[in-house]
């Protein structure tokens, strides 16, 4: 299992309550490497955040390097070295220095400032005291006939929010700074918040610090109410 390639009941279940941490299952395929591009940078930045986890990891870490000393060693095909050095190569990203990253952005985890230099993001609008910028990469699809996911950072000014919506698939949400509610719970820095077709909500961010945020979703959201008309209006349009 790797990303957000599962169901919505399976990955709110991989959340522990109530402290909203990743359960083992996400963090073991984050260890082995088998988690997609969108969910790595995901459990990267909760790890920053989250000392439980991160001691969770170490131990899976030090276990895996354990079960691999005692392994049988196999030799290597020939150049298979060359081949590895090549592909890291072309993996590799040219980042900008850091101080191209604004002081307020400066307090988010390594992996997300990382990813907004190597991308070169721009802030879009949102809503009223909230912006969005895409990160650059595209999450797993929830299925083959949902447009593809979506990976971006928020930022909500302390009393502003996103408008009220639900899901056409999952959005799962982690909080880098500040904090929100939405009407369900609060959520702080590290927390996972996990939404599912089911849920209709609007995350506000609580009063003092700027909410910084990063969601994946699997599928579009689905406005409600009147903005909820204006959206599959346009999209009707759009399908023309």
């Amino acid at each position: 299992m790797s990303g957000l390639d599962m169901t919505d009941s399976d990955m709110a279940a991989d959340v522990a309550a109530p402290d909203r941490r990743f359960g083992e299952e996400i963090l073991l395929d984050y260890v082995t490497g088998t988690l997609d591009e969108a969910t790595t940078l995901l459990v990267a930045a909760h790890l920053d955040l989250c000392p439980q986890s991160r001691d969770l990891v170490d131990m899976m870490t030090h276990v895996g390097g354990v079960l691999l000393d005692d392994a049988e060693p196999v030799a290597m095909r020939e150049g298979a070295f060359d081949s590895v050095m090549a592909l890291l190569d072309d993996r590799a990203v040219s980042v900008p220095p850091a101080e191209d990253i604004d002081d307020e952005m400066k307090r988010l985890p390594q992996a997300v400032r990382d990813r907004v230099q190597a991308c070169g993001g721009k802030w879009s609008f949102v809503a009223p005291g909230v912006k969005g910028m895409d990160l650059g990469f595209e999450a797993p699809q929830g299925s083959a006939s949902s447009k593809p996911g979506e990976v971006k950072l928020y930022r909500l000014e302390p009393g502003r929010g996103v408008p009220t919506h639900t899901h056409q698939g999952s959005e799962v949400t982690l909080v880098l700074t500040g904090a929100f509610a939405d009407g369900r719970d609060r959520f702080g820095p590290g927390d996972v918040s996990v939404a599912s077709p089911d849920i209709t909500h609007k995350p506000v961010a609580e009063n003092g610090d700027v909410c910084f945020a990063l969601a994946i979703t699997d599928a579009p959201l689905q406005l409600t109410g009147a903005l909820g008309l204006v959206q599959r209006a346009l999209s009707l349009g759009g399908s023309d």
